[in-house]
């Protein structure tokens, strides 16, 4: 099947509305897989199924190209700021992984179980030139490693392939942890496929403007490469800087399918086999006790993301424990215990490991904002 099968790659942009290079570059690839008839082209074509969603967060991307259309329309006036892209939410709408409040994270997450793509790819907007994420560390623990692995191989080859071909400023690793679940793209890496995304340069709607890039600028190790200080840039480069790269991604998991097919086989055979190897066996939510509601809420997250839970239909002995009948019973031995296993189990943090952080560099002034992502274990439920 893997000889036969080919790799799906999903490509999702402009959760963030002000962000709004990728729904451009997007619609241009979708034109340029169909139609090129080149070598590299037929490649992805023959090996890879590309699934687009070019704008995520559709009603906000409405309201970010009607503020940019009266601000030129009314120069010099006050504009309206875009404080809420949906109804409820802005800029969080992209922490919204585990709990699944918004549509668009259902929605998201019930297209990676209809489709299984072995590769998500999220489209965003605030550093120069081009972050491809690996994460600084430390990696969430609750993730087989072989993705983190992946991580470093799709992004080292963007940037090996993009400095090869002249272009500047793209680097990874000074940007994101790699540790918090909550993130979107978690919809895959908690799948035992592949959570990955991209920063480019944007500057917040069509304009060419002169841009200072700041400490960005600066060679450091993981950046060897560095955008240069001072730039003309226009929603052109933001295009031209993500879909290169992408294609050199795609291309790339084109030529390697099998590898990449393989290994989200492997991923997934590993975690059915996580409760005997490593444990735990099961998590036990007993049906005797006063949280009946929150504890169902709970269940039904977990059915939303595709874990497995089943009813108690007589009672259960553990040791010296006994759980009535009707207790949940979220075994191990499934393909998305990780995910199970990383809402429920205590998350265990080093206090020597450097506190998780994203730091963002919006179009106009900096900006750094850093959470402490911990969850102690749920009340309701019994680890065993």
């Amino acid at each position: 099947m893997i000889g036969e099968g080919k790799v799906f790659y999903w490509a999702s942009g402009s959760i963030h509305s002000p962000e709004t290079g990728s729904p451009e570059m997007l619609m241009e690839l979708a034109y340029r897989l169909a139609v090129e008839e080149s070598p590299f082209i037929q490649a992805i074509r023959k090996n890879v199924i590309v699934l687009i969603t070019p704008v995520l967060e559709v009603d906000g991307h409405d309201m970010m190209v009607d503020t940019y259309n009266y601000r030129k329309a009314n120069p010099g006036k006050n504009s309206p700021n875009l404080v809420f892209w949906g109804k409820y939410v802005a800029h969080d709408n992209n922490r919204d992984g585990l709990g699944m409040a918004l549509a668009l994270s259902r929605n998201q997450m019930k297209t990676f179980l209809e489709y299984h793509p072995a590769i998500l790819h999220d489209l965003h907007e605030s550093v120069p030139f081009l972050y491809t994420s690996t994460g600084t560390g430390p990696y969430n623990a609750w993730l087989d490693p072989i993705t983190v692995d992946e991580w470093q191989l799709l992004a080292y080859h963007e940037i090996e392939e993009m400095t090869k071909r002249g272009v500047p400023g793209v680097w990874t690793h000074g940007f994101y942890d790699g540790w918090a679940p909550n993130y979107m793209f978690y919809v895959a890496n908690g799948h035992n496929a592949i959570g990955r995304f991209y920063e480019t340069f944007g500057n917040g709607g069509a304009d060419t403007t002169d841009r200072t890039v700041g400490a960005q600028a600066q060679r450091d190790w993981f950046r060897p490469n560095p955008p240069q200080p001072r730039v003309k840039w226009s929603m052109r480069n933001n295009v031209n800087m993500q879909q290169s790269a992408i294609l050199l991604a795609m291309n790339f998991v084109a030529n390697n399918k099998e590898r990449f097919l393989n290994n989200f086989y492997i991923k997934s055979k590993r975690s059915i086999a996580k409760a005997s190897n490593e444990g735990p066996t099961a998590y036990v939510i007993p049906a005797d006790q006063p949280r009946l509601v929150e504890a169902a809420d709970m269940v039904n997250l977990l059915r939303l993301m595709g874990v497995e839970v089943q009813k108690a239909d007589k009672e259960i002995t553990v040791k010296e424990q006994k759980f009535p009948a009707g207790s949940y019973v979220v075994r191990m031995d499934q393909p998305y215990s990780r995910m199970a296993d990383m809402l429920m189990d205590t998350q265990y943090y080093n206090v020597n490991d450097p506190r998780p952080t994203m730091t963002r560099a919006g179009p106009s002034a900096p900006c750094a904002t850093s959470r402490q992502y911990a969850s102690r274990r749920k009340q309701s439920c019994n680890r065993r």
